[in-house]
């Protein structure tokens, strides 16, 4: 049993999950050995329909915990489709996923918002494991190279300004019941895709789960972003990704940085320019200077009409590094020094 637990939020972790739940049902004929996966979820989201709800019953973001669920369960069941169905219309429910509506239920019904993780977990029958971060609800604030300081992620992005460092308020909330034991049981630990300082950064800012990570003797993987995103990553290059979370995680933590080499389409890629993003740059000397493999791949949907990462591409990526590296298995080569040469003899023998 392969035991990966996904660090994250947003719409970047359920194309991660969406993946390697593949792998865990067996569907993808490549997969070697059984998988079982844990999301760990951002819950600070303040934003549309969570925020409303977060508003309204003093309760964390429920929108991506209701996205990890569908991303774990069934896609193509009605239940799915029903989870995430959103209204356009009604008194009150303009805006509104009905998943939303249904978690808030569960956490009002249990008692807390695991339990309603659970229980949504049992009629989407979703695979592994999905914890929100903490159950407290904390509000991302940000303090920019300006000096101007701003509560709230949606008000964090709006301002694009240059992040200098983001906290929690109330500050170290509690991690949820089961994240740390997780994260030490894990085999790998993915942190992204996703946003960095909205959806992957909030977690490590709760109680625990920064040293957690550290600790822990699972590889690390950082997954980065395709695109940069305006308001957050403007003209990060993907070092500057891994520098922005070793201001978190402390330096020599990451073990592995997963990169797309497939170019985007040029149509495509002016309509991200227009919005002010712009493909995520590299160099992978630069990234081995920092300790970091580069492990490169072919990772875009065969579609592009939006950047997204290939929800199988991406988890056989991740795998394939896993079951040669990770410390838990009788091949691992016992040096983080050794992993480059290693690296790079994986990613040339499986393609990727």
């Amino acid at each position: 049993m392969v035991n990966l637990v996904g660090i994250g939020g947003g719409t970047g972790l359920p194309v991660l999950l969406r993946g390697l739940r593949q792998f865990s049902e067996g569907l993808e004929p490549s997969a070697q050995n059984p998988v079982h996966i844990s999301a760990i979820v951002c819950v600070s989201d303040n934003g549309g329909s969570s925020g409303s709800l977060r508003h309204h019953f003093g309760i964390p973001a429920v929108g991506d915990l209701r996205n990890c669920l569908v991303a774990l369960s069934d896609g193509d069941s009605l239940l799915a489709d029903l989870f995430q169905y959103r209204f356009s219309g009604g008194n009150g429910l303009n805006g509104h996923a009905l998943g939303n509506l249904i978690v808030t239920a569960f956490c009002q019904m249990s008692g807390s918002l695991g339990g309603a993780v659970e229980l949504s977990k049992e009629v989407l029958r979703s695979q592994g494991c999905v914890f929100p971060v903490t159950e407290i609800a904390s509000s991302l604030c940000a303090e920019f190279e300006s000096g101007d300081q701003i509560r709230g992620e949606s008000e964090i992005t709006a301002a694009r300004g240059r992040i200098a460092r983001v906290w929690l308020e109330p500050g170290n909330p509690p991690p949820s019941c089961g994240v740390l034991q997780t994260l030490d049981d894990a085999d790998a630990i993915i942190l992204g895709p996703g946003s960095l300082y909205t959806s992957i950064i909030p977690n490590l800012l709760v109680a625990g789960v920064a040293e957690a990570v550290r600790n822990s003797p699972a590889l690390k993987i950082f997954v980065c972003n395709l695109v940069t995103q305006p308001g957050e990553t403007d003209g990060f290059t993907a070092a500057d990704h891994l520098r922005a979370l070793e201001t978190y995680l402390g330096a020599g933590v990451i073990d592995v940085c997963v990169l797309n080499s497939q170019p985007i389409a040029r149509t495509v890629e002016e309509k991200y320019l227009e919005t002010g993003s712009e493909p995520v740059r590299w160099s992978k000397d630069e990234i081995a200077r920092m300790g970091v493999v580069p492990a490169i791949a072919d990772l875009l949907e065969e579609s592009q009409t939006k950047v997204r990462h290939d929800p199988i591409r991406l988890a056989r990526s991740i795998l394939s590094f896993t079951w040669v590296f990770s410390p838990r298995a009788k091949f691992f080569p016992g040096e983080k020094a050794g992993l480059p040469e290693r690296g790079t003899l994986c990613a040339e023998l499986l393609g990727i």
